[in-house]
């Protein structure tokens, strides 16, 4: 029977991973314009920072649509906390420049075959990401064209947190009779936010950040097929901090 699942994923811990440490490169920028930055404060900063500063610069840049000049802004004002004040601009160009390499982030292995698993049971797939922009990235990895319907920061005007996301995402599979799954690494942006939309969550849990997780935990995205197939989008029937079998 083809399968009646709308079925959308986070980007970033969940089909792209980061190879390069975001905090390293604040530390090691801060500390190319003469400021001694830990990592561990650089982490601090970063953790902090998104639900704040990061909603900020998506409110100030959604509307023209400018990437680029989000990033400018958003990390010149994250070297600013760290204790840069001299030439900022041209440091949060240096960001971009580490951030922006081709080996900063690849596509974990399974992603291909599973989208194509999905999308060979007839399911529809969506992305929910609070990337500004999330189609260059996915073009990159020729992963783009699998997906329906692509929810970023920038489409949405807003940020994972606020709810807008989960909410056309639920809207979307609704009108088309479809049940709503969402797959992504964070429990407080993706488990709750899902949830709070009437979305059903799934966990992936790559590193056991999570064990006490009250959701479906998955240790990588290869069950989510057989999760769907099995009729887990129905409710979550899975019994908490198990992990489906792949």
């Amino acid at each position: 029977m083809p399968s009646r699942a709308y079925v959308f994923f986070d980007v970033d811990d969940t089909l792209l991973e980061w190879t390069t440490s975001w905090a390293d490169v604040f530390a090691q920028v801060a500390g190319e314009a003469g400021v001694k930055v830990s990592v561990a404060q650089a982490w601090h900063l970063l953790r902090g920072a998104f639900a704040g500063v990061y909603a900020e610069c998506v409110a100030l840049h959604a509307a023209s649509g400018d990437a680029r000049a989000f990033w400018e802004d958003y990390d010149a004002r994250l070297l600013l906390a760290l204790g840069v004040t001299e030439d900022v601009p041209r440091h949060a160009e240096r960001v971009i420049e580490l951030l922006s390499r081709p080996d900063a982030v690849r596509l974990y292995p399974e992603v291909p075959e599973v989208l194509d698993e999905l999308k060979g049971t007839g399911a529809r797939l969506g992305i929910i990401t609070s990337r500004p922009v999330a189609r260059p990235d996915l073009e990159r990895f020729g992963i783009y064209d699998w997906f329906d319907l692509v929810i970023d920061a920038f489409s949405a005007r807003s940020v994972k947190s606020e709810g807008t996301m989960f909410a056309a995402a639920a809207e979307t599979a609704a009108a088309e009779q479809r049940a709503a799954v969402h797959v992504g690494d964070s429990y407080a942006d993706d488990v709750i936010g899902s949830r709070a939309a009437g979305i059903l969550p799934i966990l992936v849990d790559r590193h056991g950040r999570y064990p006490d997780a009250d959701c479906l935990r998955i240790s990588d995205l290869t069950p989510v097929p057989g999760i769907v197939a099995n009729g887990a989008s129905r409710r979550e029937s899975t019994p908490p901090n198990t992990e489906p079998p792949s």
